[in-house]
Parts: structure tokens; sequence; C-alpha cells
């Protein structure tokens, strides 16, 4: 099970409690996109939500602590963009209500399978539009297929740590994005120093002119200003 390659740089949250279905699903899904993010709930699914700020979600429906529907409830709070496929062994008219209201992208009765998650996932990428692109500012542009940054006429060619960094606060405008949110996303595999972030910091502001556009808020984190 593949899936375009102009799509493979989508992050994807996978939410299943089961931990044997969620093991299997997650192996497909990892053969399909770059970035798969997993959960065990929905409390755990927030908080993956808010850490990793995926494209598209796929959650089970009923589940220990949150079920499914009152954790989409709160992320659509503050998330209307974040496609959302929702899974269940069982169809009950009220839950297929409140996911049209929610703004599901479908409702899909396990088991999983090419049939009824090829077109699901096709459908949320198309609800997506241009996920190709990011904006940093005016007449800045990061293209997520290929990890170059353009400014004005100019391209640059990023390197993996300097494409996440720009690629999170691209994602998370107008909101400071704290140190601990940095290091889980860059250096998953590795502590991150302050010293390791301001270098590279200081090197993204001076090899592709952002000097204006990257914040550091003391003690915080960094901000996006356009």
């Amino acid at each position: 099970m593949t899936i375009d390659k102009q799509f493979s740089h989508l992050k994807l949250l996978y939410i299943e409690d089961d931990e044997g279905i969620r093991n299997i699903n997650s192996r497909i899904l990892n053969r399909m996109f770059q970035s798969v993010y997993e959960a065990v709930n929905g409390e755990d699914g927030l908080k993956k939500h808010e850490m990793y700020n995926p494209d598209i979600i796929i959650t089970d429906l009923k589940m220990p602590l949150l079920d499914g529907i009152s954790m989409v409830k709160k992320i659509r709070e503050k998330d209307k963009k974040t496609r959302i496929i929702i899974t269940t062994a069982f169809t009950e008219e009220q839950n297929l209500i409140d996911a049209v209201e929610l703004d599901i992208v479908r409702y899909i009765v396990k088991p999983l399978n090419q049939r009824n998650l090829i077109p699901a996932l096709e459908k949320a990428i198309e609800q997506l539009g241009d996920t190709g692109k990011l904006s940093l500012g005016e007449d800045i542009t990061l293209n997520m297929n290929n990890n170059i940054l353009i400014n004005k006429d100019k391209e640059f060619k990023l390197t993996k740590k300097e494409f996440l960094f720009l690629e999170l606060l691209a994602k998370n405008p107008q909101r400071v994005v704290h140190y601990e949110e940095i290091e889980s996303y860059i250096w998953y595999d590795e502590p991150m120093s302050i010293y390791s972030l301001r270098t590279l910091v200081g090197n993204i502001r001076k090899k592709f002119n952002l000097e204006e556009y990257l914040q550091n808020i003391s003690g915080i984190g960094y901000k996006l200003v356009k």
C-alpha cells in the first residue's frame, strides 16, 4: 500500500487503544507517510496533536480516558484545518451526526484495509489543498516536497534540522514555539542544548536572510514574525 510521493511529507497521527491493531496499522501507515505518530487514547491524542501538529489524524472512536468524538471536539476548538478520519467497530447514528458537525473526512468501519483507507486518505489530502508549500513571509516560501527555501528569486537547499525548525515555526504562526517543542520536534533522538539551538537559528538567519522573521523570546522559545 503506497501513496503518491507528493504527499509523503505529510504528518499523520494514528490514535488506537488496541495495541495489536495499532502495531499492525502503524506498519502500513509508515510505508505510506514520512512521519507517523502514535497515541494510545484520546488524552494522549490531544497531547500528540499539540506536540506534532499533524496534517491528518486517524482516530478510533471508543477509547479509555477520552473517546474519539470528545477528543475531536477539543481539537476543533483551536484547529479547523487538520483532516480527521474516524475508525470504529460500530455504526451509530448519533456518532455519524457528530462526525459531520465536526468536519470529519470519513467514518470508517474496521478493519482498515486498502479498499476503505485509501479513498479516505485521498479525500483528506484533497481537502488539505496545496500542502506542498508553507509561507514564512512575503515572497518567502518553504517547499516541503524538496526541502528548499525560496526567498524572493533565490533558492536555498536546507539541512534536515534547518527544514524542521522552519517548518515548525511556519505551522505555528503568531505564537511562541517553546524550547521543549523544538527539542521534541528536531532533536527527538538526542538531547538539545541551548547553544546548539542558537547556533542553528543563527545560521538560518544569516544564510537565508531571515533576521527579521525569527524572534527569540528569552527563556521561552522562538516565534515567526511575518
